[in-house]
């Protein structure tokens, strides 16, 4: 398998915070966005690759794909309590992916949580590709 390029960072933005993400392919933007959510969540560091979780998600276009992708992430995070210290993106197109997270469930005793994310948002969403990069811009509500 070959070892694409891929970026993210975070950004400030009133009462949100926001994530500006580039990749060489559509698969590892979105391990970067997905990354990205985690890490302004909690430590991922701190967590080890002990259990495997599978997400599937259908949408309608490639934002969609994105916005529902990284609500389904962030629902395992806060509902089921399973932290993803890896994510890897085993199938995808502009309307669909099948991602594999590799993480562990929440220990308060070994995970430090750092900023709770409430939602995903469509607020200035843009997922595009320039040239031969994958570019997208997503907005959390905190």
């Amino acid at each position: 398998m070959c070892n694409m390029a891929k970026f993210q960072e975070t950004f400030e933005h009133t009462a949100d915070i926001g994530i500006n993400a580039s990749a060489d392919s559509l698969g590892g933007l979105f391990e970067a966005l997905a990354e990205g959510l985690a890490d302004i969540i909690f430590v991922r560091g701190q967590v080890r690759q002990v259990q495997v979780c599978h997400i599937a998600v259908k949408s309608e276009d490639v934002e969609a794909l994105a916005i529902d992708f990284l609500q389904k992430v962030l629902t395992l995070i806060l509902t089921d309590r399973f932290l993803p210290a890896k994510i890897s993106i085993v199938d995808i197109d502009e309307n669909h992916l099948r991602a594999q997270l590799s993480g562990e469930h929440y220990d308060s005793l070994r995970h430090e949580f750092k900023t709770e994310v409430k939602a995903v948002t469509y607020h200035q969403l843009s997922v595009e590709k320039r040239a031969d990069k994958w570019f997208a811009r997503v907005i959390f509500d905190i």
